[in-house]
């Protein structure tokens, strides 16, 4: 493991079959032992639904396009952005778009107060998550 972490790598203890251990206060001290390491992330949860909501909630993964498709200026004096992100495969569509839409609509939310900061006026952001097949 190292002991300096990544500044771009969480590390996550995950425990697998801890139904088979007697003293479940061995767990904790398992866990104490990685508490002070660089990087960890105490994260409370069990099964495999919490981790993989905890996993997908990370940040994008880099092997994403994106691709500007509209820009226009309404009537109103708005404006009107569509943007794509362009993924390889079907589990970075996954990440990318969270469950239930969560993720990309929080992008969608940031990026969209950002250009507002910057070009001072109300912008439309449309953002859409595709998958390409871009090789065999």
């Amino acid at each position: 493991m190292g002991a300096e972490a990544s500044p771009k790598q969480a590390r996550v203890l995950c425990m697998n079959k801890v139904d088979l251990v007697e003293k479940k206060k061995d767990l904790l001290k398992v866990a104490e032992q990685f508490k002070d390491l660089p990087g960890y992330e105490r994260i409370e949860g069990s099964g495999v639904e919490d981790l993989s909501r905890y996993l997908m909630e990370q940040e994008i993964p880099y092997g994403i396009e994106h691709r500007l498709l509209d820009w226009k200026e309404l009537r109103d004096g708005s404006m009107r952005i569509e943007q794509h992100f362009i993924t390889g495969k079907i589990s970075q569509r996954k990440i990318l778009v969270g469950k239930n839409g969560s993720k990309i609509g929080r992008i969608g939310i940031e990026a969209n107060e950002e250009l507002r900061s910057i070009f001072k006026r109300d912008v439309h952001l449309i953002l859409q998550g595709l998958r390409y097949n871009w090789g065999p």
